[in-house]
């Protein structure tokens, strides 16, 4: 094995053989962590958008937070069982995208993907910074490295999904269920002392408001704290990864995720509004209310602060879950490149993996790692998935019109506004902010989308039989002998040159053209004397490069000859073949630039005929005597 090759079985793991993707699927206890981490994690910062956007009313506005965050904690319940109806009724992966596109439309179903693909790419830039946010906090030292910090972090990320499902499952599910835990017990111990009298509000100054308070600040409030939603569509996106029965064990782990994140959503909001605690950039408002709860410096704060890191790193996680499986869908439907669809060594989408990665970064570096300006094209391309879903799911039941669709279809339709009106607020609010990005992508990718879609099409009407007739046609055309003019380009006399003649002859060709592409008067003369001295009886003939090329002329030379339907022409190439990759830096790749250029040509094959050098003995000079 290479080196890169066992460098690789060291960072992936061995490889699965296809027989084994059966086993590499998900138990609920593991699923939960891979699928959910995302939404759950999110407590760490929808309470925080909440209050940023309640302050701008001073800080008497603050008391509607628990409203606030219950509104969010309906829409999320309306939302799940949207979600619940989507796993059992599409069991076959592909959540928002399937639907839409299968009740709605191509065009929407492709607008819900493209928005979701930006919402994916945006939870992991948001997820990771807000991560490493936490534990800034508790270590302010490290503020200056976060960008490095979360760099480092989604590469990890992608190299523990790139080992599988599986072994991600099992290597997350720790973080994610001791963070459940700890901010469990925040919420239950902070009520406990709040209730026996022991915890009070933090002493500060007000906050004067700005603006007054409107129904419209409620209003971006309410679509700040939605952001606690985001993640909720995975599990519908890959209920194929899943232990049988896979709809079953999805839409368990759904309403399991549903409930533990409206619990701590609630739980969080409510005690930074018994506590006082507003919003800070140097410090998170989770941060705060851990502080006052479990006290400052005490071992269940800094517990909580690296647990909290460790799951809204994880909440990364969860985007890659979906969106692999996302892109393997549209890439089956043909309207992705079909590298998405292919399984890598460990049985993942490792291409949608490596994707995401390099997209995701890309987006840390621009915004610097800032959680606050990345969360309005995050959640906004989340919510127009959202929507369309529910819109799609309205017409499924119509369709259907199985016992109490109707109160399905109401359902539906109910979160379809709610989530619409979301997305109106998000986009009007955070237009300027960052909500321009989705603006701006998702019609870019709707129209890749149909540009592969199309050339896909192309393809398959070229080399796909289209009926009987077609496959006649193509017999008759293996089966016929045309006329061949055989093109070889030398630049000296020996064992390649021997080697390409032998092989260009055994084609039987109408025509043999022996060719030389001339920069160099005193070497063409030297190859024309040692081709007379073969006596071969083809002639040799000279191409001139008055501006020392070759590739051009070459080229230019086979494109004159001009074949006929029942004509072909075949450039036969003969190259050297170097024992180590480093010794191709010493040569000219000339041959490699000129079969570039010939597949421009339709009317043109090309052979190579390689000479491995490593196979080739050197011949040993015989010392003279005497």
């Amino acid at each position: 094995m290479s080196r890169y090759g066992t460098l690789k079985r060291v960072l992936l793991g061995r490889q699965l053989a296809t027989s084994e993707e059966q086993h590499e699927r998900l138990s609920k206890k593991f699923a939960l962590p891979v699928f959910s981490a995302d939404a759950i994690s999110s407590t760490a910062y929808a309470t925080e958008e909440i209050l940023l956007a309640l302050i701008a009313a001073g800080t008497a506005a603050l008391v509607w937070s628990p409203a606030v965050a219950l509104a969010v904690a309906g829409l999320l319940a309306i939302v799940a069982l949207s979600y619940q109806q989507t796993v059992r009724a599409y069991p076959n992966g592909g959540g928002s995208y399937i639907v839409s596109r299968v009740n709605l439309g191509l065009t929407p179903g492709l607008v819900a993907a493209a928005s979701l693909m930006v919402g994916y790419v945006a939870t992991v830039a948001v997820s990771v910074s807000s991560g490493v946010a936490a534990i800034t906090s508790a270590f302010p030292s490290l503020y200056p490295d976060r960008l490095l910090i979360c760099i480092g972090l989604v590469i990890l990320i992608a190299l523990a999904n790139l080992r599988g499902v599986r072994e991600s499952g099992r290597i997350f599910a720790a973080p994610t269920y001791l963070f459940v835990l700890l901010c469990g017990g925040l919420v239950l111990v902070g009520f406990v002392r709040w209730l026996m009298g022991d915890l009070h509000a933090v002493q500060g100054e007000g906050v004067a408001g700005a603006q007054a308070l409107t129904a419209f600040l409620v209003l971006r409030a309410f679509a700040g704290g939605c952001a606690a939603m985001t993640g909720t569509e995975a599990i519908a996106n890959a209920v194929p990864d899943f232990r049988p029965p896979e709809s079953k064990n999805a839409s368990r782990t759904l309403a399991i995720m549903a409930g533990l994140l409206g619990f701590l959503l609630l739980g969080v909001t409510l005690l930074a509004q018994v506590t006082g605690v507003i919003a800070k950039p140097e410090d998170t408002v989770l941060s705060q209310v851990a502080r006052l709860v479990y006290g400052d410096g005490g071992f269940f704060y800094y517990a909580l602060q690296i647990a909290t890191m460790a799951i809204l790193v994880l909440g990364a996680n969860t985007c890659y879950a979906g969106f692999p499986r996302l892109s393997s869908v549209m890439a089956r439907d043909g309207l992705m490149p079909r590298q998405f669809m292919n399984r890598g060594d460990r049985l993942v989408f490792s291409n949608g993996i490596i994707g995401l990665t390099i997209a995701a970064v890309i987006i840390i570096v621009i915004f610097n790692a800032d959680t606050h300006r990345m969360i309005p094209f995050y959640a906004l391309g989340v919510f127009i998935g959202f929507t369309l879903s529910q819109l799609g799911m309205v017409v499924h039941w119509r369709k259907l019109r199985t016992r109490g669709w109707r109160l399905r279809a109401t359902m539906n339709a109910f979160g379809a506004v709610l989530t619409g009106v979301v997305a109106v607020v998000l986009l009007v609010t955070k237009f300027l902010d960052g909500a321009y990005i989705v603006v701006g992508a998702v019609p870019v990718l709707v129209a890749l989308f149909y540009w592969v879609r199309n050339h896909y099409r192309r393809v398959a009407q070229v080399l796909e039989p289209q009926s009987g007739e077609d496959l006649d046609e193509l017999g008759e055309a293996a089966m016929a002998v045309p006329s061949t003019t055989v093109v070889i380009f030398v630049a000296q006399v020996n064992a390649m040159t021997a080697r390409a003649l032998a092989i260009a002859r055994a084609l039987t060709p109408t025509d043999l053209n022996v060719v030389t592409i001339s920069s160099n008067p005193e070497r063409l003369l030297r190859l024309q004397s040692t081709w007379e001295q073969l006596d071969l009886a083809i002639p040799l003939q000279v191409v001139d490069s008055p501006y020392r090329e070759f590739v051009r002329p070459a080229v230019a030379y086979v494109k004159a000859l001009k074949p006929s339907p029942k004509h072909s022409v075949t450039v036969v190439i003969p190259e050297f073949v170097v024992e180590h990759w480093w010794e191709g830096l010493l040569h000219n790749q000339d041959a490699l630039r000129f079969k570039a250029a010939l597949l421009r040509v339709p009317w043109v094959s090309v052979m190579s005929v390689p000479l491995h050098l490593g196979a080739v003995s050197t011949p040993r000079k015989t010392p003279r005597k005497g």
